[in-house]
């Protein structure tokens, strides 16, 4: 039986659950993780007082949080390995720094879902806010390596300074997609914002439902073609994660390809459905 956290208490107290990743509970009975100290607000309080907490750490090395978690942030964060499952709407900074493991949501999940990982899968069958994929505060790279999948839409910034890695969002994606972008890959089902892939210097965005509102003129365009690559996309999305329910036909057509931003050395790609 996989070790199940369910906290049942709504509250607005954030709960910082860091420290609560598969490797570091590996070996751990269920009394010793109960002891586990949590940042809760200004106190430092054990987990059992948290959380009901039942099953043990298995083979499967599986963590799953139940029950009102929209106040508990940094679930999964810095986790190397294990599978980290999430069962309803949860709080922001999910998978921040992860480098390897999955982390799977059923619901929502807050801002910066993903920020400066490394490796690894993250999985959203619901809606994601700001910053999606992107860099924290302070600091110049984003997400560098890893799969990031939000079967819905995600607010402003996905995807600033991602430096390599995958991330597909099945609706809509807010302004500044793919700001100062260095390399990687965005995919977009849906619609984009304002301001598509301003300053980014390389990667590739592709937009299943067109450019923005104010698409920069610092691009140019390149032709139209048929892209071998998205098709490779949308196979391995078929073929590994079938659950991830999103209309991917939208992307099997010729694509209009845009250079840019030519502010920043213009070697970025933006495709846009040529029909």
């Amino acid at each position: 039986m996989v070790l199940t956290l369910n906290q049942q208490v709504e509250n607005n107290i954030s709960i910082e659950a860091d420290g609560i990743i598969p490797e570091l509970l590996r070996g751990k009975t269920t009394d010793e993780i109960k002891t586990i100290p949590v940042p809760c607000g200004n106190e430092v309080i054990a987990l059992g007082e948290l959380f009901s907490v039942s099953g043990a750490m298995d083979k499967t090395e599986t963590v799953v949080f139940e029950g009102s978690l929209t106040n508990v942030h940094a679930i999964g964060m810095k986790m190397a390995s294990g599978v980290v499952q999430i069962c309803g709407d949860a709080g922001n900074r999910i998978g921040v720094k992860m480098s390897g493991g999955e982390i799977r949501s059923t619901a929502d999940a807050g801002d910066h879902l993903g920020s400066e990982m490394t490796g690894g899968l993250i999985a959203i069958q619901g809606n994601a806010g700001d910053s999606v994929g992107s860099v924290l505060p302070g600091s110049k790279i984003g997400v560098n390596r890893g799969t990031i999948l939000v079967r819905g839409s995600v607010g402003k910034g996905a995807g600033e300074s991602m430096r390599r890695g995958l991330l597909v969002v099945g609706g809509d994606a807010g302004d500044l997609l793919g700001w100062s972008m260095r390399a990687g890959t965005l995919v977009v089902m849906g619609k984009a914002g304002a301001h598509v892939g301003a300053e980014m210097k390389r990667g590739t965005i592709v937009l299943g439902g067109g450019l923005g509102p104010s698409s920069s003129s610092s691009f140019r365009q390149g032709g139209s073609f048929r892209m071998p690559a998205i098709a490779l996309i949308m196979n391995w999305l078929k073929r590994e994660h079938p659950d991830f329910d999103v209309n991917v036909s939208r992307l099997d057509t010729d694509f209009n390809l845009f250079h840019g931003d030519f502010l920043h050395g213009g070697r970025g790609e933006i495709l846009v459905p040529a029909s």
